[in-house]
């Protein structure tokens, strides 16, 4: 959740006033929520290389991160009530004050750092951890704000993705334009949320890119509805993952000419990712025009429920296991091949006269005609759902 805000950024200015130290205010991840800009009017801002760099980043950079771990220093802070000093000679760190701030429950919502080179006094001292409520006040206020914002996003986000009536009218006050087109950032395996930090980068990216779109995480995913083409929106999708390296992949459903419809893009993109995943990809953007034939073959998967035993690629099979035959490996050559002989059995390894026999004995022993086109269609299409629907 991001809880930068202009009031925490004048606390922290306030806070450094009051310590005389310079202060940043941190997360429980240590990235940074406000930091102080300046120490009093005859006070210059100490800095170092650390301050410099985890406020040009909003994130403590992993080296200095990792030092602070292996000193024990946020395990001390977490559990302590007092505040903590750090000093790591040699690091290009000067010392440290730090203490935690806590809700009432005792609950952990961050920290506040103090630069103090020449060490801390006791009235700095009593300052930051008298002070630390007030931190904490703030921080709750921002996120029950927060809050309240995400959660009125969510309802648009799922209005929109209703259809019908309802999302044209919601897309009218969101500022949203035709055509439109949703995108679905996941984790590339199933039942696993994208990470808060992730979907809140996700989130931010498009407001900075696509000013009208709107995006929020429900449930697992993040849904973004944005205005332009499928071509459109899959660059945005790709220029974020190029910034973002995760375990994350994108689905882009179809462009739809009126909001009412929206519906059926969220459910084209939800299908590409289903695709994504069965396939093992990860760190791709894909369009339902990219995986056709995947999004189509695993909704086809349910019309063959009850019919399994007329396919025939069960015909085939069965033959294979009480024969120890290779029909079914030589259906599926000549099927690739568009009926090319020659190709097919380059493929197996195998003289072309053998797949010619093959194919007779499928057609004579099995009934599986492969010079019959609806045949050829039944067997591609079985042999599709039981390809994308087995993987993942």
């Amino acid at each position: 959740m991001d809880l930068r805000d202009d009031d925490l950024t004048s606390l922290a200015n306030s806070l450094a006033e009051l310590v005389g130290a310079p202060i940043t205010i941190e997360d429980p991840d240590s990235s940074v929520l406000a930091y102080s800009q300046s120490v009093g009017a005859e006070r210059s801002q100490a800095v170092d290389d650390a301050r410099i760099t985890t406020i040009l980043g909003r994130q403590v950079p992993p080296h200095y991160r990792a030092l602070l771990d292996d000193a024990g220093v946020f395990t001390e802070v977490a559990r302590s009530r007092d505040v903590v000093t750090v000093d790591l000679p040699g690091s290009g760190m000067t010392r440290r004050a730090i203490v935690a701030v806590r809700d009432d429950a005792g609950t952990l919502l961050g920290s506040v750092w103090a630069a103090v080179p020449e060490g801390i006094t006791d009235e700095q001292r009593q300052a930051m951890l008298g002070l630390a409520p007030v931190v904490a006040d703030r921080l709750l206020r921002i996120r029950e704000r927060a809050d309240s914002t995400r959660q009125r996003t969510v309802e648009v986000v799922e209005t929109l993705l209703s259809g019908g009536d309802a999302a044209v009218r919601a897309a009218q006050a969101q500022g949203l334009r035709t055509p439109c087109t949703v995108l679905v950032l996941a984790s590339d395996r199933a039942h696993q949320a994208v990470p808060g930090a992730r979907a809140g980068a996700f989130v931010l990216h498009l407001a900075a890119v696509a000013p009208s779109a709107a995006a929020a995480q429900v449930d697992d995913v993040v849904y973004a509805v944005v205005s332009g083409s499928e071509v459109a929106a899959a660059r945005v999708a790709r220029d974020f993952l190029a910034r973002t390296r995760g375990p994350l992949v994108v689905g882009v459903g179809r462009p739809v000419d009126t909001a009412a419809a929206i519906d059926l893009s969220a459910r084209d993109a939800d299908s590409v990712v289903r695709v994504l995943r069965r396939r093992g990809r990860t760190e791709v953007v894909e369009t339902v025009r990219g995986v056709l034939a995947d999004v189509v073959a695993l909704r086809s998967a349910d019309a063959w429920e009850g019919y399994e035993e007329f396919s025939p690629l069960t015909a085939l099979v069965e033959f294979d296991e009480k024969h120890g035959a290779e029909l079914l490996p030589t259906a599926r050559a000549y099927l690739a091949h568009g009926g090319d002989v020659g190709a097919a059995a380059a493929t197996l390894h195998v003289h072309p006269n053998t797949l010619r026999n093959r194919l007779r004995r499928a057609s004579q022993a099995v009934g599986v005609d492969l010079d019959d086109p609806d045949t050829r269609l039944l067997l591609a299409l079985h042999l599709k759902v039981t390809d994308v629907a087995g993987h993942g």
